[in-house]
């Protein structure tokens, strides 16, 4: 009797695990860029190698393009659920997060690929990543990042080459209020604008100009847009892969450990791709006719300079200035 009754607790133990280990989830990612952006190619790697190393028991599928929803949607849907997965950049977040700010700092610009990570991986975005998950209900899986930043300006406009050129330009922005102020300091004019909105609003004049990344710029054949582009490659913007907690928390533990290894597998798959555009995609620029100026560090500070009594006034206004010591410091920058 006893071998029996061990015979039918093991089977019930093993009937109670039986749905942990033959789990299989089924996610939604939701994209603003199209499938060619090196971001979007990112996201479906992740899902690739997360359905290879969970033996087809994760399914990510992707959404590009704002099938679902812009980036600036994406973020309360999370939130509520209504979609599993997003990457809005950090600039989105101010709202919820104001540290999300920093990453934009005039004082911050130039910093090497290293040095950002320092700051994503470091106390900062440690802490960062806290204040997302607890105000939004998220659980954060990582950051990606799309490369070097730029400037650009329709045919009409000037090519900026020093913070004067930005005089009365009505440039796109994408939600940081320290960028807002940054850009007026220079004498532009910031104007709020969703990305799948941005082509139009650049060939119907709406808009003077951006900046964004190359490699996003370049995705969407910038140079029919923009016929000016200044290569400054003045900071790098977190991409933050947050997640609905609820869904996570119905994932089982190896599956977790599958989804955060392979985000980063692929995170590290595009910074090594990311940095390949650049040399191509200035040629492709030049090749169709834009004007292409590029910036050395002597040149980046007199933007910076330019731009440091915005800063300090940001950071006096918005009670930032603890965390982007935090973050100066942790790149050496104190």
């Amino acid at each position: 009797m006893r071998f029996v009754a061990r015979l039918l607790s093991a089977a019930a133990m093993a009937a109670a695990c039986a749905p942990l280990f033959a789990q299989e989830v089924n996610l939604r990612f939701s994209a603003d860029s199209p499938p060619s952006n090196i971001k979007v190619q990112a996201f479906q790697r992740w899902a690739d190698l997360a359905k290879q190393k969970s033996d087809g028991r994760i399914n990510i599928r992707v959404f590009p393009s704002a099938q679902l929803y812009n980036d600036v949607n994406a973020i309360p849907a999370v939130s509520a659920g209504t979609v599993d997965m997003a990457a809005p950049p950090s600039s989105l977040l101010t709202s919820v997060v104001p540290a999300s700010a920093v990453f934009e700092l005039p004082s911050l610009w130039g910093v090497s690929y290293e040095q950002y990570r320092k700051l994503v991986e470091g106390p900062f975005g440690t802490q960062l990543a806290k204040d997302y998950e607890s105000k939004l209900g998220v659980k954060v899986i990582g950051y990606y990042n799309i490369g070097s930043w730029v400037w650009g300006t329709t045919t009409k406009a000037r090519l900026i080459v020093k913070p004067a050129d930005f005089q009365n330009l009505k440039i796109r922005v994408v939600g940081n209020p320290l960028v807002e102020r940054t850009l007026k300091a220079f004498g532009a004019q910031p104007t709020q604008l969703a990305w799948p909105e941005v082509p139009t609003a650049l060939l119907q004049g709406v808009i003077d100009g951006l900046e964004t990344t190359l490699s996003g710029l370049d995705s969407v054949k910038g140079w029919e847009l923009t016929k000016n582009l200044t290569f400054s490659n003045h900071k790098y913007l977190p991409y933050v892969v947050i997640m609905n907690k609820r869904a996570w928390d119905k994932i089982s533990p190896d599956l977790q450990k599958v989804l955060l290894e392979t985000m980063d597998e692929s995170r590290k798959w595009q910074d090594s791709e990311v940095e390949k555009l650049n040399a191509p995609a200035l040629e492709r620029f030049k090749s169709n006719g834009a004007r292409v100026e590029m910036l050395g560090p002597k040149e980046l500070k007199a933007f910076t300079d330019a731009a440091m009594p915005a800063e300090q006034a940001f950071l006096e206004s918005s009670g930032l200035a603890a965390p982007a010591a935090l973050a100066l410091k942790s790149i050496g920058r104190e």
